[in-house]
């Protein structure tokens, strides 16, 4: 049996062919790649990439086309070819927020929430 139909039978969801642009984030977001999203089902993706390159298991692929972004496994390689699944997948290499930044965001949102409070009221007074 041909590779390929063993692959096909092997997945829960149909795949649509595509010739998307992706961008996949990884290394708490700090390293991107841009690739090229050749098929696409509501469980995985395949990527392509001009070259060969080295990614974790786990990392994040961008859809800019439909602005989304889903956290993915990769599950094989061959090259610059890489099959992943989506699913529920835990972000692994971000590390916690801070205590102090997430209580200044906190503070952050509150004065933002007061100052469009008063903007309304400044603007149904006129």
């Amino acid at each position: 049996m041909p590779a390929e139909t063993a692959i096909s039978e092997r997945r829960r969801s149909a795949r649509t062919r595509t010739l998307i642009g992706g961008k996949v984030i990884f290394n708490q977001r700090q390293s991107t790649l841009d690739c090229t999203v050749r098929n696409l089902s509501e469980d995985g993706a395949l990527l392509v990439f001009p070259d060969s390159v080295a990614l974790p298991e786990l990392f994040e692929l961008y859809f800019p086309v439909k602005r989304e972004s889903r956290m993915v496994r990769s599950r094989w390689r061959d090259g610059g070819r890489i099959g992943v699944s989506f699913g529920a997948v835990a972000k692994q290499d971000e590390a916690p927020v801070p205590l102090d930044l997430a209580r200044r965001l906190r503070q952050l949102e509150q004065e933002n929430a007061t100052l469009k409070a008063r903007i309304v009221e400044l603007t149904e007074g006129a």
